[in-house]
């Protein structure tokens, strides 16, 4: 996958762009103007639901330059951490001019990310759409006991989100202590909540297989998709927020009916 325009500072904001060009399309104005009414109708609505919501997708416009978008906030953030993070990002990727159809931008410490495209298909799964990692950290001295028990915590993580932990919108963390020593693993793992079970699975496994890549032998690292995320580190990094969620069914429900009303305006 070759990306257009890329801006990324994990310890910011940062942005990526990809998809066609709308430069030479008779639309693009408008497609543009579109954009920015969806990424300021994502950032109201991340602070109004109620219940709240850690994933919102919706669209905006008429057909010939709708724009299509998603928000996703970590599962174990407060409603004003995610609020407050969708504010600081969504600014910054209305302040920067792309020809690209398609955008993800991701905020700080991965704490929310916000998808647009010109595609209804956008939030489907594709493979290849890993557009960021990044290392955390020194090298472990411990490397053959590190690795293994990060091994094995991914994997139950990936299994956790994505069939057996319902209530937390495909979201799931883990802290353990590594083999044979007193040091520790904190990890994270997220999809967005539109993923079926068995393509959260393939979205999680697909940034795990990059982690030899960017972070092999490091005491921690970050990897975005753009339907999911995950991170891990030595220290400890995310809290325990799980009021913040809904049931599953419920979300879907409500998920479904907040999308048609914007479809039809």
């Amino acid at each position: 996958m070759t990306f257009g325009v890329e801006e990324v500072d994990f310890d910011g904001v940062g942005r990526v762009c990809y998809g066609n060009s709308t430069t030479n399309d008779s639309t693009s104005q408008e497609y543009q103007n579109n954009v920015k009414l969806l990424l300021s109708v994502l950032v109201s609505e991340s602070s109004s639901l109620h219940p709240p919501m850690t994933f919102i997708s919706t669209s905006v416009g008429r057909v010939a330059e709708r724009a299509y978008g998603s928000y996703l906030c970590r599962g174990d953030l407060s409603v004003r951490q995610c609020h407050n993070c969708l504010v600081n990002l969504t600014n910054f990727m209305s302040d920067l001019k792309t020809d690209n159809s398609d955008c993800i931008g991701f905020g700080s410490f991965l704490w929310c990310m916000v998808h647009y495209s010109n595609s209804s298909k956008f939030s489907a799964y594709q493979e290849g759409l890993v557009f960021s990692y990044n290392s955390i950290g020194k090298n472990v001295s411990n490397y053959e006991q590190y690795n293994e028990t990060l091994s094995n915590t991914m994997q139950g993580l990936v299994t956790e989100a994505s069939y057996g932990n319902w209530t937390k919108a495909n979201f799931a963390t883990r802290s353990v202590e590594v083999t044979g020593s007193h040091e520790k693993i904190f990890a994270l793992v997220q999809c967005a909540a539109d993923l079926s079970p068995l393509n959260c699975s393939k979205c999680l496994g697909e940034l795990y297989s990059y982690i030899p890549d960017c972070c092999n032998g490091s005491q921690g690292g970050i990897l975005v998709h753009a339907n999911c995320l995950m991170k891990y580190n030595n220290q400890s990094f995310f809290g325990l927020a799980s009021h913040s969620f809904m049931p599953s069914y419920i979300h879907v429900i409500f998920l479904l009916l907040f999308t048609m009303h914007f479809t039809i305006m």
